[in-house]
């Protein structure tokens, strides 16, 4: 019983973070949201775990040509953003219920691990959504 009530609290439920200095969970999660991340909903299972957070652009895209960038290779994540789908505007994606908009950008990255990593970023306000699945 004890047991069932830790890992619904651990994984049953959203948090709420200033910063990602507060996140207590584990790196493998923390390491993928950008360190200057600020009002970050987060919310975590065992497999996955989906951040909302707000970021400006520049900042997101240095720490993704930081994170995903192959060894020895640089990255330019600015040019590989996609807009949105003008179908999937107005739609509602992930478990957090972020909105797509008009300003929507998506990168996609992929782990040595076979996890996925899919970030959809709002140009004009900074608000991110993050689906990230690794195994």
């Amino acid at each position: 019983m004890v047991c069932g009530i830790v890992l619904f609290s651990i994984y049953g439920t959203d948090t709420h973070h200033a910063s990602q200095d507060s996140i207590w969970w584990t790196v493998r999660g923390r390491n993928l949201i950008p360190p200057t991340a600020t009002d970050i909903t987060l919310r975590q299972n065992l497999l996955d775990h989906d951040p909302i957070y707000t970021v400006s652009e520049k900042d997101l895209n240095a720490f993704l040509d930081k994170r995903f960038a192959r060894p020895g290779k640089t990255l330019d994540s600015f040019s590989e953003r996609r807009p949105a789908d003008s179908k999937s505007i107005g739609s509602i994606i992930g478990p957090l219920g972020w909105k797509v908009t008009a300003d929507t950008v998506s990168y996609t990255y992929f782990a040595s691990n076979g996890g996925t990593h899919d970030y959809y970023h709002d140009t004009k306000t900074g608000l991110t959504y993050q689906s990230s699945v690794y195994w």
